[in-house]
């Protein structure tokens, strides 16, 4: 018995590479979207890392928690996009004071895991967003929570951080609001009551040769987004998420009010780190699921040496009503071969 145990054990084992070749990247024909969603949370801002075959999952989930609707940054993980684990870490930042935590954006730099987010809602202590960072070594024991670019954002209101290395320095980008009459954010509002989505949100670059700074805008810090022809779309953009696409860094973003919509540009000349341009929008499939606003808050991965695709993980809802007018929010998949043509979770060419 223990020969013929021995003897099938070895035909496996000369089967495992072709078995293993046979076995997709992602099992994609029998996926659906939303491939994620619960019952009672709202779930949006999503990232992804892959490690040893694993796929690590970071979302804001928005829900009511201690008698108030509260955003967290949430992480768990799959292997196949149809079973997830429970959550490896799930936090609001109350025990700092704040009423949520939230826009994760994970990236690898050098032989480090790096996660970003900001705080999220108002601040017990009538402090503003600020930024955020904790790093690791495998995506589950993570550091102590620092802050982020804390010389330059401290007072000001900051959201959707990412961040990037290239060479010896490190870059960041995230959204800031500047308004027209000069004043702190929360002020403005409480003087002019100009509607939040009436501020001069402004997307800005900085650099820094540590990851813990001290970091400096470049240049004025205020970067150009253009579309193909030149121009600026004239929309708000936000939830960024750097990707390098054969060696060119990119940044992916969400722009609103006209709904929401995927925005890709490309950084022209890294000579010139403020000029980014070749903007294209992204045309996601409607579903069941994202009728109302089919996209928002997602983050691109190129595995084409894996499977000959890029990855969107992203979001849509419905309706505007529910979680504080963010809606139903559901996690969805779609996938491309030339970024321009989606093909959303479960279908084919």
């Amino acid at each position: 018995m223990k020969v013929r145990l021995v003897a099938i054990a070895s035909l496996l084992f000369s089967l495992c590479p072709v078995w293993c070749a046979s076995q997709p990247f992602i099992d994609w024909s029998n996926l659906h979207n939303p491939v994620l969603s619960f019952p009672d949370w709202s779930i949006k801002d999503f990232a992804l890392a892959p490690r040893n075959g694993v796929f690590y999952v970071f979302f804001s989930a928005f829900y009511e928690d201690h008698g108030q609707l509260r955003s967290h940054v949430v992480e768990v993980t799959t292997r196949d996009f149809k079973t997830y684990s429970q959550p490896i870490m799930n936090f609001d930042g109350e025990d700092a004071g704040f009423t949520g935590m939230c826009s994760p954006d994970v990236q690898k730099l050098g032989d480090i895991w790096e996660l970003s987010f900001n705080s999220w809602g108002d601040e017990q202590n009538n402090s503003y967003h600020q930024l955020f960072y904790m790093t690791s070594h495998d995506l589950v024991h993570w550091s102590s929570r620092q802050p982020f670019a804390a010389n330059l954002t401290a007072g000001h209101g900051v959201d959707d951080l990412t961040v990037t290395r290239s060479g010896n320095r490190y870059y960041a980008m995230w959204k800031e609001a500047v308004n027209p009459h000069g004043l702190p954010r929360r002020e403005a509002v409480e003087k002019s009551q100009i509607p939040p989505w009436n501020y001069g949100l402004r997307a800005q670059l900085a650099e820094a040769r540590r990851l813990s700074g001290p970091w400096h805008y470049i240049g004025s810090g205020y970067p150009t987004l253009n579309m193909a022809d030149g121009k600026e779309n004239g929309l708000i953009h936000e939830n960024f998420e750097f990707i390098w696409i054969d060696g060119k860094l990119n940044v992916l973003s969400s722009a609103y009010p006209k709904g929401h919509n995927a925005f890709l540009y490309t950084l022209l000349d890294p000579n010139h780190p403020l000029a980014w341009g070749n903007g294209m929008k992204l045309d996601l499939p409607t579903e069941s699921f994202n009728q109302l606003v089919p996209y928002d808050a997602g983050a691109i991965y190129d595995w084409r040496k894996q499977d000959g695709y890029f990855y969107l993980i992203y979001t849509g809802h419905n309706e505007n009503t529910s979680y504080a007018h963010r809606g139903w929010n559901r996690m969805a998949l779609a996938r491309s071969k030339d970024l321009i043509h989606w093909i959303p979770a479960g279908s084919d060419e």
